[in-house]
């Protein structure tokens, strides 16, 4: 109970406080109406357009053309554009308790009766139908959908209403742009894993996998992406431990870096790249040369920028208009080392943690283990 009323004011801060408004953008951002959660929106000025009177799930902090809202008199669900209009009511798109957010000019909504997924456009209006048990959203014209589904509960047992807390959607996944035409179809869904979608490029033959995976398309032609997972794993060993082992760590950090000395139960601490190269460059120097020569275990893995621990505007542009992390376009990577003791066994581990900025990789936080004093 403590834990959901933690995270119950946690949301409640984050859209009662929006992350980032900043004068002169053409953006309505959040606010709360003084000791409640109920909300409105104002722009960037301050000035209020649109009154509070919204409540419930956590809305898109930045109002573009079109946001989802509940009413929290009646607790009436629709969209509704910068103009007052309500469109779309009772076909509000939910997922994992979240709204969905307008992303390229659409948002998702859910036809209640035919319980169906399409797009509805800025202005309100219906871009792609219905049809779809489900939909991702668009990124530069292109979304993963999906047809011919059925819910089933987590465990793999059929859904029965009421019968499972957590269900999934079993079906065929397929590749549309943002006019409605299936570009693919029957994809395997693990193949679209860590795709730059913003990179693709159309192609008669399958691309190098160094750092490329391919799509087989209709027309038996290949879109082709940049793998996310793959690019940072050759980055991270061709490029970034070369640098760093030649002095260059301030120009593959961000703006500001995180450190955490879990050694000396110390919290996080923030450093400008200057001041976190000249206070750390020789100890991590040292652990990337233990990376480098195999003398640890390395796992790399994805994860997501933290909006508690990354709340500096230098991150504005890294998330999205529901201050969610960007991963579509921005995606973070951890490098986590094992670092065994005499018998072999887990004695402490270490992060390193990256983003992929407008800049390209940049290192944002370290957790370190025992003897790391500077």
């Amino acid at each position: 109970m403590q834990m959901k009323y933690f995270n119950f004011l946690l949301l409640m801060y984050f859209y009662c406080n929006p992350l980032f408004a900043q004068d002169g953008d053409d953006y309505l951002h959040s606010y709360c109406k003084a000791g409640t959660s109920i909300y409105g929106y104002k722009d960037a000025k301050g000035s209020i357009k649109i009154p509070a009177q919204f409540e419930g799930l956590p809305p898109a902090s930045k109002f573009r053309n079109i946001v989802a809202v509940t009413e929290a008199v009646n607790y009436k669900s629709y969209y509704l554009l910068r103009n007052g209009q309500k469109v779309g009511k009772d076909s509000v798109y939910i997922s994992d308790m979240t709204y969905d957010c307008e992303q390229e000019g659409m948002i998702r909504f859910r036809d209640p009766k035919e319980d169906k997924v399409g797009f509805l456009g800025r202005d309100g209006k219906v871009v792609i139908p219905a049809v779809y048990n489900d939909a991702g959203p668009f990124h530069s014209g292109l979304a993963l959908v999906l047809h011919d589904g059925k819910r089933i509960c987590a465990d793999g047992t059929p859904y029965i209403v009421n019968a499972c807390e957590h269900w999934i959607w079993e079906g065929t996944t397929a590749l549309i742009n943002d006019r409605g035409d299936v570009v693919a179809d029957s994809i395997n869904l693990t193949d679209t894993e860590n795709l730059n979608w913003y990179s693709y490029k159309t192609s008669d033959r399958q691309a190098d996998t160094t750092i490329y995976t391919s799509l087989k398309v209709k027309g038996n032609r290949y879109l082709t992406f940049i793998n996310y997972q793959k690019e940072f794993t050759n980055w991270f060993y061709q490029h970034f431990l070369t640098g760093l082992l030649e002095g260059n760590l301030s120009d593959n950090c961000f703006e500001e870096v995180t450190v955490e000395e879990h050694w000396k139960h110390r919290l996080r601490k923030k450093y400008s790249k200057v001041s976190f190269s000249k206070k750390y460059g020789t100890i991590l120097q040292e652990r990337m040369s233990s990376i480098k020569q195999n003398k640890v275990e390395t796992i790399i893995f994805r994860e997501e920028l933290n909006a508690i621990i990354f709340e500096n505007k230098a991150f504005q542009p890294y998330y999205t208009d529901c201050d969610e992390p960007n991963s579509a376009q921005f995606p973070a990577f951890e490098i986590m080392t094992e670092n065994f003791d005499t018998r072999q066994q887990t004695s402490y581990q270490e992060h390193f943690s990256f983003l992929r900025t407008a800049n390209g990789y940049k290192l944002i936080a370290i957790a370190l283990g025992p003897h790391a004093s500077p």
